[in-house]
């Protein structure tokens, strides 16, 4: 009986062992589940602020293009106005 105890105290330290290694790997497996998780999410929250940039890109450029319009418009009945204000000096001269 004396020489079966070292031998069983041996196996039980193995299996004890293997169960650990058995929880470790487990647990490897739980936590690259949640990484692949929150690489899904962060892949998700990337499409999302691209696709807000390029709304936002069109949004400044179509406002570009009205502030661009605005400015001919103005430019345009200022000219307007100046020639308006010539002739009615000029005529007052007369």
């Amino acid at each position: 009986m004396l020489g079966s105890e070292p031998q069983s105290n041996a196996v039980d330290s193995v299996e004890g062992i293997q169960e650990t290694v058995l929880r470790l790997s487990a647990d490897i497996g739980t936590m690259a589940d949640r990484i692949g998780e929150m690489a899904d999410r962060i892949g998700q929250m990337a499409d999302r602020i691209l696709e807000t940039q390029r709304i936002q890109s069109d949004n400044l450029k179509t406002f570009q293009e009205n502030s661009l319009e605005m400015a001919r418009i103005l430019s345009d009945q200022l000219t307007a106005n100046q020639r308006l204000v010539a002739q009615v000096i000029e005529k007052l001269g007369d």
